[in-house]
């Protein structure tokens, strides 16, 4: 058997490259390819990673898709949006059409708005997704991956990012040749956006939730193709071996091991434009508590000069800068696995993680510490606002529980740390129950493994 690991971009390294994934299955006597566009110093890692093991290596070439598939896909991507929209009661999923910047783009997407708006219901956007698939058989891309997918020869394709349209062509193609797909939902956020551009023979997901939002927003799609695995970038928080004394973690990071410990985690500019006036803010509250010490670990993806006038501010602000490789493009970015026992020890050592609506919540979760939401305006005349943010849909997950503590305002912070370090119980006290919501959760066995049975079982 054969299974070939199809990662378009930088999304699929930690959780496919980094993970138990490769050497499981090569334990279980299956051959592995990697299909790939990542850098070749991202190879290296891997190998240095597991030198035992072994994987065949091809290049994944991206095309500028054709007019007519790509306008098309705009189409029923924002009738996706309408109609996730409507369903769901929440005006925010629009937000998730994003504009687009030259005067060509606008007016692509000015038409693509008129005519997706005549897609109804998504029994008509199912029909057109079957006419971009007709349109892509027709590409240079669709005749170069069945080509390429020949010289792979897998019995298994898996996707490792559901949302890139050019690895949806190569899933088509593979579909086309024969072979067996299986496409990963990659993120919590990612379904109710309807960023699917692909079909497959079966879909990984996180939970029970998660599969319930596939069939809902993607009607076309059996429950009997869905398989629920868990994600393996929370498998990391289970391996003891990464786990460094509280001293060792200190000494690598400049940091002071007999004070508390708290986690602020930076988002780009984008997500929270205002996110060093909240680290300011932070700053401002706990800057005469001598027990506590801030953990600002910047987004990965962006420098952290916008926030040097707070750190210079605020010597007990700490930055632990992320053990990444700079790139070109945001999707060029890639983690060294270092990267990975900082994050595992950040999260066991640190009393509580602070951020703007972040995944690191759930991070933190795994080891039973609470996250805390910043939830307040800073620029009420700002185009961005904070209080939107927190109504997209994905925050839905935990509406009917007390799953993240808030901090509504600045003369909130101090009182909402102090409680979060000295009474961890009293606050977020439904974390568990919202990480088992969204992540499931086996002692037994983690995701990697149940991933690797799952596409053993498949070939069978």
């Amino acid at each position: 058997m054969k299974v070939c690991l199809l990662i378009p971009d930088g999304i699929g390294i930690r959780n496919y490259l980094y993970s138990d994934i490769i050497p499981l299955l090569q334990e279980s006597n299956v051959d592995v390819a990697v299909w790939h566009s990542l850098d070749p110093a991202v190879m290296k890692e891997a190998e240095r990673l597991n030198p035992q093991v072994n994987f065949e290596n091809y290049v994944f070439q991206f095309y500028k898709e054709d007019p007519l598939p790509r306008f098309l896909r705009d189409c029923i991507g924002y009738a996706r949006l309408k109609a996730n929209a409507k369903m769901e009661g929440n005006p925010t999923i629009l937000d998730n059409w994003l504009p687009k910047k030259n005067f060509k783009g606008k007016v692509s997407n000015y038409f693509a708005e008129i005519f997706g708006s005549t897609f109804t219901d998504l029994d008509k956007i199912t029909k057109v997704d079957t006419i971009i698939q007709h349109q892509q058989r027709k590409s240079a891309a669709y005749r170069k991956y069945r080509d390429d997918l020949k010289r792979i020869n897998p019995d298994v394709l898996l996707c490792t990012h559901q949302r890139e349209p050019n690895a949806g062509v190569a899933m088509l193609a593979a579909q086309d040749l024969g072979i067996r797909t299986v496409a990963v939902i990659f993120s919590w956020d990612n379904l109710p956006k309807g960023r699917l551009p692909m079909r497959a023979t079966n879909y990984l997901v996180w939970s029970e939730y998660m599969e319930k939002e596939l069939l809902k927003y993607f009607p076309d799609i059996k429950k009997e193709d869905i398989q629920i695995v868990g994600t393996p970038q929370f498998d990391f928080y289970s391996n003891q071996e990464l786990i460094k004394s509280r001293i060792e973690f200190a000494e690598e990071n400049g940091l002071d091991p007999l004070k508390r410990w708290i986690c602020y985690s930076g988002d780009d500019s984008l997500t929270s434009p205002h996110d060093p006036i909240y680290l300011n803010d932070i700053g401002e509250a706990l800057q005469n508590q001598q027990d506590i010490e801030v953990l600002f670990r910047p987004v990965p993806v962006e420098g952290f000069e916008r926030y040097q006038s707070v750190l210079d501010k605020f010597p007990f602000i700490k930055t632990l800068v992320p053990k990444w490789k700079k790139g070109e493009f945001w999707n060029k970015f890639f983690p060294y696995p270092e990267d990975i026992a900082v994050l595992v020890n950040l999260a066991y050592h640190a009393d509580v993680v602070l951020n703007v609506g972040s995944t690191m919540a759930l991070d933190f979760s795994q080891f039973n510490k609470p996250g805390v939401y910043v939830n307040y305006e800073v620029a009420p005349d700002h185009p961005w606002s904070i209080k939107r943010v927190y109504q997209f849909q994905h925050f839905r997950t935990f509406a009917d529980l007390d799953a993240v503590g808030w901090i509504n305002s600045p003369a909130e912070i101090l009182s909402t740390i102090r409680k979060a370090i000295d009474t961890p119980s009293e606050i977020a006290k439904d974390r568990l129950v919202w990480r088992d919501r969204i992540v499931y959760q086996d002692q037994q066995s983690s995701s990697s493994s149940r991933i690797v049975d799952f596409l053993i079982s498949t070939s069978k």
